[in-house]
Order: C-alpha cells, then sequence, then structure tokens
C-alpha cells in the first residue's frame, strides 16, 4: 500500500523535529552547551605533584585519579613524567593512574595537570553505596552510639541528618566524650560521624577530597561524607556541619582507598594546586566532549580548524534568510525579483550594514538599468548583452568606490561587497520584466526584494539567533521541517485576503 505525498511530508516532518530537537536538547543536557556563546564558564586547573625516592630498580606508583562526578567535566588534561610510562587502570572499581620505569634512582617528580568545569544542566546521579560499618566499635561504644541516636528524629530530610552530626557538639555528655577520646582527629572525627549516621539508618559513605580555592598552591585533604536521601545523594562537612555544593570540591578518594602507592620506591609525598579561569562556556563544553570522544562532537564543524570554523558560522545562517523569503512569499505573497536573490543581498548587508547596503543597491540596480535600456536599442543578442551589462556593473563600482573616497564616504568603498555577477542578473531580469511587464512591477518585485533582503537582514544579523545556529547547527534540521511544511500549504495567502476583500460586498 502506497503511502500518499501527504502523510510522507508529514512523517519527514516529524522525523526531521525530533531527530534535531533531540540532539540540540543531547547537547545541552548531557555535554552540557550554553544557550548562548557569550557565557562564560569558570575553568578550574588542577595540578598534583607527586615526589619520592626511588631505589635504583623498577618502579611503580600508582595516583589515585579524581572520582566521577556527573557536574565535573573535564576540558584538558596532562602529565609531565619524563623517563615514566603511563597508562590509565581500574582495580575494583578504583580508577587509577600509574607511572613505570624499568629503573630509576634518587629523588622523582611526576606533575599531572587538568582543567575542568562544573555543568549547571547536569546532576549527580544516584548510585546506591554498598553499606558497611566505618568503625570497628566495641560492644560499649555500640551502645553509646545507640543511645545518642535514641531519641532523635530519623526522618528522610537534611535537617534530620544535621541533627545527628550535632549530637558530636553536645558540651558536657559524657558518651560524646567518651567517643571523641576513643576516636579523635578529623578523619577519625569524620568516619565516628559517619557511623552515627549509619547507626540512624541512613546511607553514608566517607569520601576524601579538596576544596576549590583559587591561587591555592597546597590544598590540605578534607574529609566529607556522602549521604543519600530519597535518591538524591548529599555532601556533607562534619567539621563545620554544613551541605557541600558537588561544584565546590574535587573529590579524589572513597572510602579506606590509598590516594598514592609506590612500589620500589619511598618517601612519596603528593600535593594539589588550583587556580581558576573565565572562559566562553562554548569552548569548555566543546573541549569537554571532545575530551571523552564523543562522537557528536568528533563528527562535526567543532572539529575544523578555526577558519573554516568562520566561514560555517556564516554559511549556517544562510538558511535562516531563505526561511524569510518562503515564509515572506508562500504565506505573505510579496512578490520578489527570483528566489534566492533576496538572500544574498541581506548576506551583503552583513558586510555593508542595513542602510548603507539598501542605498549602494539603489544606486547601482538604477544606474545600471538606465544604462541597460540603452543596450536594448542595440538589439544585442543574450550573452554579450550580459556581459555588457558585467562591465557596466564593475565601472559603476569603481565610480562609486573613487568618488566616495574624494568626499571622504568610507561606506561607498563597501560597494564591492556586492556580488556583481548577482547584480548583473538582477539588471538583466528587471530590464525585462520593464519591457514586458511595465515599471510598476518592477517597482513592486524590487521592493519585494528588499523588504525581504531586509528582513531576512535583520534575522540573520541577530547575535542570539546567530549563536543558537551555530552551537546546534542539527536545529537545521527543524528549519527544514518547517520549510517543508511550508511547501506543501496551498490555502489563501495574506495578500489573496486583501485583493479579495471587495467580494465580501456581494
Amino acid at each position: 500500500m502506497s503511502v500518499s505525498s501527504k502523510h510522507q511530508i508529514e512523517i519527514l516532518v516529524a522525523i526531521l523535529t525530533i531527530i534535531g530537537l533531540g540532539a540540540a536538547i543531547y547537547k545541552h543536557t548531557v555535554l552540557g552547551f550554553p544557550l548562548l556563546a557569550s557565557e562564560k564558564e569558570t575553568v578550574w586547573q588542577l595540578e598534583a605533584k607527586v615526589t619520592f625516592d626511588a631505589d635504583g630498580g623498577p618502579v611503580k606508583l600508582n595516583v589515585n585519579f579524581p572520582d566521577e562526578n556527573p557536574k565535573r567535566k573535564i576540558v584538558f588534561s596532562d602529565r609531565i613524567a619524563p623517563g615514566f610510562q603511563f597508562r590509565e587502570i581500574d582495580e575494583q572499581g578504583v580508577h587509577l593512574g600509574q607511572w613505570s620505569a624499568d629503573q630509576a634512582s634518587g629523588p622523582q617528580v611526576i606533575y599531572t595537570r587538568s582543567e575542568s568545569y562544573f555543568s549547571e544542566s547536569a546532576s549527580p546521579k544516584f548510585k546506591p553505596i554498598r553499606q558497611e560499618a566505618l568503625l570497628e566499635l566495641t560492644e560499649a561504644q555500640e551502645l553509646m552510639v545507640d543511645a545518642l541516636i535514641a531519641d532523635v528524629d530519623r526522618d528522610s530530610n537534611i535537617n534530620a541528618v544535621l541533627a545527628v552530626l550535632q549530637l558530636l557538639n553536645r558540651v558536657g555528655d559524657e558518651r560524646v566524650d567518651l567517643l571523641s577520646r576513643d576516636f579523635h582527629g578529623v578523619e577519625q572525627r569524620n568516619r565516628l560521624a559517619g557511623q552515627l549516621l549509619l547507626a540512624a539508618g541512613y546511607s553514608v559513605r566517607v569520601m576524601s577530597g579538596i576544596y576549590l580555592e583559587d591561587k591555592a598552591r597546597s590544598q590540605s585533604i578534607h574529609h566529607f561524607l556522602e549521604v543519600q536521601l530519597e535518591q538524591k545523594s548529599t555532601l556533607l562537612d562534619t567539621r563545620e556541619i554544613s551541605l557541600v555544593p558537588w561544584d565546590r570540591v574535587i573529590l579524589l578518594r572513597q572510602g579506606n582507598e590509598p590516594l598514592i602507592e609506590v612500589f620500589g620506591g619511598s618517601n612519596s609525598e603528593i600535593s594539589y594546586a588550583t587556580t581558576k579561569v573565565q572562559r566562553a562556556a562554548f569552548t569548555s563544553a566543546v573541549n569537554s566532549a571532545a575530551h571523552s570522544d564523543n562522537p557528536l562532537i568528533d563528527f562535526s564543524i567543532y572539529s575544523l580548524p578555526l577558519s573554516e570554523q568562520n566561514t560555517f558560522k556564516l554559511l549556517l545562517v544562510i538558511p535562516l534568510g531563505a526561511l524569510v523569503v518562503v515564509i515572506l512569499r508562500n504565506l505573505v505573497g510579496i512578490r520578489t525579483s527570483g528566489t534566492f536573490m533576496p538572500v544574498l543581498i541581506a548576506l551583503t548587508f552583513l558586510q555593508t550594514s542595513l542602510l548603507t547596503g539598501l542605498m549602494l543597491f539603489i544606486v547601482v540596480v538604477g544606474i545600471g538599468l538606465i544604462l541597460r535600456s540603452y543596450l536594448s536599442r542595440l538589439n544585442l543578442l543574450l550573452v554579450p548583452r550580459i556581459a555588457s551589462v558585467l562591465v557596466f556593473v564593475i565601472i559603476i563600482y569603481a565610480a562609486i568606490g573613487i568618488m566616495s573616497s574624494k568626499l571622504g564616504w568610507q561606506a561607498g568603498l563597501k560597494v564591492t561587497f556586492f556580488p556583481m555577477i548577482i547584480l548583473s542578473w538582477t539588471i538583466e531580469r528587471m530590464s525585462i520584466l520593464w519591457d514586458e511587464e511595465g515599471g510598476h512591477e518592477v517597482m513592486v518585485q524590487g521592493g519585494g526584494s528588499l523588504l525581504t533582503a531586509s528582513v531576512a537582514y535583520l534575522l540573520m544579523s541577530n547575535p542570539y539567533v546567530a549563536d543558537t545556529v551555530f552551537l546546534y547547527p542539527e536545529l537545521l534540521l527543524v528549519l527544514l521541517a518547517i520549510i517543508i511544511s511550508i511547501g506543501s500549504y496551498s490555502g489563501y495567502r495574506l495578500s489573496d485576503l486583501v485583493r479579495f476583500a471587495p467580494m465580501e460586498r456581494y
């Protein structure tokens, strides 16, 4: 059973719209593309410095890389380790960077550097915690923990969690004093706080990381708790008893994972430095997607050299002009001289500005029509006549350029931005139209062309529209779907309603 052309158009329009909008939504929500190219993003530069003394034989160094954070998008990563081979490995779910050398002796220094930003559109994914005891408690300690949390509300909200943590700040409570004495130190106190939450029935995981601070040369390791409430992960600072936004820290390890391990060396240390810079959010999103080898970026215009990207910035707005022509011709009923000539004129307006472009176009075409009327009296053949018009157009260009330079009107020099071949054809078509239909039709089509070109220019020159098309070129599929939909319309145009208005009297 064959499908009618109407249904084919409906299916095609639906497919184009779904693909175009789907790709744009994916780039914004998953890849973190901004809505505007002018948006700025804070990019954090992280440098880890590892020092150790090699024993003189084979050496292997494992460094715990920052844990996965869906909000954190890596833009760039690099390593400086002369004489060492590097590879990334996973050991029991732990992401490690491993450096190895067949032989090394004396002091060694290894640097790892990365740049990343935090996407507002992404949210931390919920990963159920495989719960395990955070501390080994004696029977007496377990009784004290149970007694402490006995009178605390155990609701699934953050206030109840903070109330449990506040128990460790009780002054004069003998149970708190005994537990604090047995588990002293920042890390042990963090685990004790987690054990209280665990006993209260919450899912808890111990985390370690660094706070993001600008121009910090030696960052201290801080200990946190990840608590899961109603399918949502929350990060807590147990020293301040406060919530920690996910974009304020870089988490380095979970639980008892070692931060650094050296085999064949000693006296190992690792230090972290952080700084921030402001960059275009679009650049950060593209670099992050390229770093993760996303095919949507690898096979796109963003993979081209910058000069070619600038060319495509101009080409991508041409369909916008075509849409204006389709709407004004097929829905409004404005008559133009040619179909795509208004789009080409609008492209010229992008270089000359609207008022200057209109003035130059009217001058060149007006003089060209006068000269073309003289050629029509000579009864020349088509090709020589068009070639003669082309020569006339170049002479007009030169005359306008020279006169504007002498008069100090630099805008007149922009006349060369007009495509001379298009203007030659325009003059030829309008001259033939004048002979066949009269001057009124020339004015109607010429005015319609300039009006259409002006509207197209206003749309194509809008920075928000141009940025959106460049950021999300897949939206051109949606634009194509609109054009195809208009192409299947066969009803009245707005001009027809005006033309047939007198018939309402009868």
